[in-house]
């Protein structure tokens, strides 16, 4: 009898080392579960963002055009006279560059676009697609950010000179007048429409200096002196 219950001793003995030891892995995975789930979070939004897919624009991007592209496009148009007829001239498409904008008086040079998306703002000069090509019977409207070479236009005075360069002619523009409006100026709205003459609108944000959108803009205003007018195919 003895015997037995030193048995059943050493079997009970024998029990408590697992019995701990269970209780010692739970109490760790207890202590340990949330650094396991962080580290497993971390890892799984380390795989997510490894390669990131982003949705595609449907606005078109600014294409770019060298200075000697611009020359050779202008050599290939047959003038008549002061004119050119519309059938030989590649219009351009939108995001395209068509041309380049020289304000020699405040050292301003950009590439011209053809639209005035954000995409083709980040690049240079766009013109508004409501407005006309510079070369026929209206105005041409073009703008540009006053953190780039646009904020320079603070400096453009009376009689200054506008060069816009483009694939099928150079065209100077004459500053008459330089006007600080709202965004909607009925003024600008009026120059739009017109049909009469050649003129030109360059502008930016107001004051230049500022950052983000504003409600003012910067206005040069500018009469076409020289350049070859686009004649309608007959």
């Amino acid at each position: 009898m003895h015997k037995k219950r030193k048995i059943k001793k050493n079997r009970r003995n024998d029990f408590y080392p697992y019995l701990f030891l269970i209780m010692g892995y739970s109490l760790m995975y207890i202590i340990g579960r949330p650094v396991i789930q962080f580290t497993t979070s971390s890892l799984r939004l380390f795989l997510l963002s490894d390669i990131p897919k982003y949705e595609k624009k449907t606005q078109p991007s600014a294409k770019g055009m060298s200075t000697s592209e611009l020359e050779e496009k202008r050599k290939t148009i047959e003038l008549e006279g002061e004119n050119i007829p519309s059938s030989k001239i590649d219009y351009p498409r939108s995001g395209y560059q068509y041309g380049q904008v020289d304000v020699a008086s405040v050292n301003l040079n950009v590439p011209l676009y053809y639209g005035d998306s954000d995409d083709i703002l980040r690049e240079g000069a766009g013109q508004y697609m409501g407005s006309v090509y510079p070369g026929e019977h209206g105005t041409t409207l073009i703008g540009g950010h006053n953190s780039s070479e646009f904020g320079k236009l603070s400096a453009v005075k009376i009689t200054d000179k506008i060069n816009i360069s483009t694939s099928y002619g150079e065209y100077v523009y004459q500053v008459y007048e330089t006007k600080i409006l709202d965004k909607n100026a009925k003024l600008i709205s009026q120059l739009l429409v017109q049909k009469q003459q050649g003129k030109l609108i360059l502008y930016t944000c107001y004051p230049v200096d500022s950052i983000g959108m504003t409600d003012q803009r910067l206005f040069i205003l500018g009469d076409l002196i020289k350049g070859p007018m686009i004649q309608p195919d007959k």
